[in-house]
């Protein structure tokens, strides 16, 4: 049988197998989750077809069918969206600062309070899911947070935000927003939220005219 450093590849295939259905499980999006440990169980039941091991392979069959049946439910599941404007001192938008401050803090370490600035939260199906803070200046929206929790992180938050983004923001009278942030993820993101590089008031910053 094959081998590569020292280990045959049937057992090359075997710890694969293990090594992604452990990422699946710290996956925070249920859809990654689904499809890595697809992937995984189906590593998982050619190893037990090749190993003659059936059990093994039957049962982890029938986790890629389970995995495939909720896939395509969610595929067909259709969403709702909503954005609802809310006040600085909001007791439930403070609690959800607190409660994600140590994850908030890695994207956006400037940000201090909420207190005084238009805050939005982004329902996805009744459940909050981002929240979106700033601060108008004259035609111009200064982003402070654009966070999407954890479990939310596949764009679809994102997109709709910024397609209701100029009807929200048409109420202050603004014309466009802008983002100083110099963190690598958050410049990958707003770029491909459409965030161009421009100056303002002699600064470089990223912005968005709606």
């Amino acid at each position: 049988m094959l081998e590569f450093l020292g280990i045959s590849i049937l057992e090359w295939l075997g710890y694969a197998a293990s090594i992604i259905v452990f990422v699946s499980l710290s996956m925070t999006s249920i859809v990654k989750l689904r499809w890595y440990n697809m992937l995984g169980a189906a590593l998982f039941s050619l190893y037990g077809f090749l190993i003659g091991s059936y059990p093994v392979a039957f049962m982890n069959f029938l986790i890629v069918c389970t995995n495939i049946y909720y896939l395509v439910k969610m595929n067909k599941h259709k969403e709702s969206f909503k954005v609802i404007e809310l006040n600085g001192n909001d007791g439930i938008l403070n609690y959800y600062l607190d409660s994600y401050k140590k994850d908030i803090a890695k994207f956006f370490p400037n940000f201090k309070s909420a207190e005084g600035k238009l805050s939005i939260f982004v329902l996805r199906d009744m459940a909050v899911a981002g929240i979106f803070i700033g601060e108008v200046k004259g035609d111009t929206f200064q982003i402070d947070i654009d966070y999407a929790l954890p479990q939310y992180r596949d764009f679809k938050v994102a997109n709709y935000l910024y397609n209701k983004l100029s009807e929200v923001l048409s109420e202050h009278q603004v014309k466009s927003v802008v983002c100083d942030s110099e963190i690598e993820d958050n410049l990958k993101y707003i770029k491909r939220m459409g965030f161009k590089a421009s100056n303002q008031d002699g600064k470089k910053v990223m912005s968005k005219t709606l």
